[in-house]
């Protein structure tokens, strides 16, 4: 995010009058961490966990599928948590702390309408769902739901439900997907969507590892992360100048709104999929901005096996975090649960930060002189001094992603690493 992002971010905070058309406004209550009710603080109402699965047709004819989260506690009976999927799909939701049965509606009939009489499977028991527990930041995963026609006959909705397919969104995404650099799903708009709006990004995209070429066991991945209001479309440069001969990019899209030690843990599910599909020996990750704490959470929290992940390099993250968005957690107003995260007295920071990389990575840090967003928070001690070489730039937060020498020390860096 360049310096006036931030500018108008934080007026929007902490100006009485708020600047026209600012995208704070359009925080819902579902990604608002301080949510109000009946002039009382409500905790952890926001969505803040995911439920990773997959949904499994047992008929031939394949219709599409409404998946819905449905909430056992609260008092909201309303259903705001659902996606439409292909008969056969991943899927992932995202979802507010609380217990849930988890059903699947096939439109049989074509009519574009989703019913209580169209029950086409649930998750759990063959005479029963299955409560999903869900606490902040949790990751549930391997989740399949059994559908069938045959289903409808016998399986019932707890509530009447008449939801017309134009009011949900499509969710048609998978990790290793071929998708072109420049497809529509990585625009600017859905990009800053995935800041202001993770939950509505979440519906429509999830959090994903793409791929621009099919899957070659002959190349190297590079694997690009992208920071604030990112998306792959920002890796351009470096897309179009890597060694397509010797490197696959790869890029993680996700929503840079969510907690970032949520979309770490994503990122490492996603990871490990893949590398238990493909079996890679080694791997470079990428990051810029906060994907760099993004990241860094990944390489220090979790285990790898076989430690493919070789090479490291992170470009104008912002280290130390910020004082405004400590601020922001103090005053009564909307806040994003990645504000939680970018604070200088962040929990996740010092943990990130506190915490050894493993020894078999070779870990760069690359920074620009002129970048007034990350500043000195671009060298704090806890990184600089374990990384295995730093680099500076005479660029900024931006423009470090297009600098002709940012690119070439990059070039040489993999070709020292990987010769």
């Amino acid at each position: 995010m360049n310096r006036a992002k931030y500018k108008i971010l934080f007026l929007c905070l902490f100006t009485a009058t708020f600047i026209s058309g600012c995208r704070y406004l359009s925080i819902t209550p579902e990604d608002d961490t301080v949510a109000l009710s009946k002039g009382k603080e409500r905790m952890l109402v926001y969505n803040c966990a995911v439920v990773k699965g997959r949904v499994v047709s047992s008929d031939v004819v394949k219709n599409p599928t409404l998946l819905v989260a449905y909430p056992l506690t609260g008092d909201d009976s309303s259903l705001s948590d659902y996606v439409v999927l292909n008969s056969t799909s991943p899927f992932m939701l995202y979802l507010s702390e609380g217990r849930y049965h988890l059903y699947a509606i096939t439109d049989f009939n074509n009519d574009g309408v989703y019913t209580e009489k169209e029950v086409s499977g649930y998750f759990g028991f063959p005479s029963a769902p299955r409560e999903i527990s869900l606490r902040k930041e949790d990751l549930v995963k391997g989740i399949v739901i059994n559908t069938s026609r045959e289903n409808s006959k016998k399986i019932s909705f707890p509530q009447p439900l008449n939801i017309d397919e134009r009011q949900a969104i499509s969710q048609l995404t998978y990790s290793g997907q071929v998708t072109k650099i420049y497809d529509e799903r990585f625009s600017l708009e859905n990009a800053s969507a995935g800041w202001w709006n993770p939950s509505v990004f979440m519906r429509a995209f999830g959090a994903r590892i793409y791929f621009t070429q099919e899957y070659d066991p002959e190349k190297i991945p590079v694997l690009f992360v992208h920071g604030a209001e990112g998306s792959p479309q920002n890796w351009v440069y470096f897309f179009m100048r890597l060694d397509h001969r010797r490197y696959q990019p790869w890029f993680f899209y996700y929503p840079s709104g969510i907690h970032l030690s949520l979309a770490s843990h994503l990122l490492y599910d996603e990871l490990m999929e893949l590398h238990a599909q493909y079996g890679f020996k080694k791997m470079c990750i990428v990051a810029h901005s906060i994907g760099g704490l993004v990241t860094r959470s990944l390489l220090t929290r979790y285990k790898f096996k076989d430690n493919f992940v070789k090479v490291y390099v992170t470009l104008a993250t912002p280290w130390s975090g910020f004082e405004m968005a400590d601020v922001s957690q103090r005053r009564k107003h909307k806040s994003l649960p990645s504000w939680m995260d970018i604070g200088t007295q962040s929990v996740f920071i010092r943990r990130t930060l506190n915490a050894k990389l493993p020894g078999t990575i070779s870990y760069y840090l690359f920074y620009g002189k002129e970048d007034d967003v990350s500043a000195g928070r671009a060298l704090d001690d806890r990184v600089l001094l374990r990384a295995k070489d730093n680099f500076g730039f005479d660029c900024n937060h931006d423009t470090i992603l297009s600098d002709r020498l940012v690119f070439r020390k990059f070039s040489e860096i993999l070709e020292k690493e990987f010769h």
